[in-house]
């Protein structure tokens, strides 16, 4: 599913967005991911540094959302997603990475192809499927 204008603006304009997942018992976890970028229109790489519940929930449920805000608008992407520590969109991750800091790891890379995106803010479309 392509990623509308609005969305994407905010996802790309916002430092830090809300990953969450789930364990295979249901159990939840969410996180702040601020080493994330859009591959494409229909697909989000967020670059593991230290995942840890996370990486473990990924590994049994690919399944995730992303909650992305502004003071005034929210969206909710959920997509499924692949553990990457090989190949080309992971060594893209770790070199885009090492450009935003030399700091961080970037032990993989999480690929989430994006499938559903809702509403999120208050108000009358609040839950309701964006597309």
């Amino acid at each position: 599913m392509k990623l509308p204008e609005k969305v994407k603006d905010i996802f790309v304009n916002e430092a830090v967005h809300q990953l969450a997942t789930s364990s295979l018992d249901g159990i939840p976890n969410i996180s702040n991911v601020g080493a994330k970028y859009l591959l494409d229109d229909e697909s989000i790489v967020v670059v593991d540094n230290y995942m840890d519940k996370t990486l473990s929930n990924i590994l049994a449920n690919p399944r995730v959302a992303i909650l992305v805000r502004t003071e005034r608008e929210s969206y909710q992407i959920k997509g499924s997603s692949t553990y990457l520590t090989e190949g080309p969109i992971y060594e893209e991750a770790k070199k885009w990475m090492g450009s935003v800091s030399k700091v961080f790891p970037a032990k993989g890379a999480l690929l989430i192809k994006i499938e559903e995106i809702f509403h999120s803010s208050s108000g009358q479309d609040a839950g309701k499927k964006l597309v």
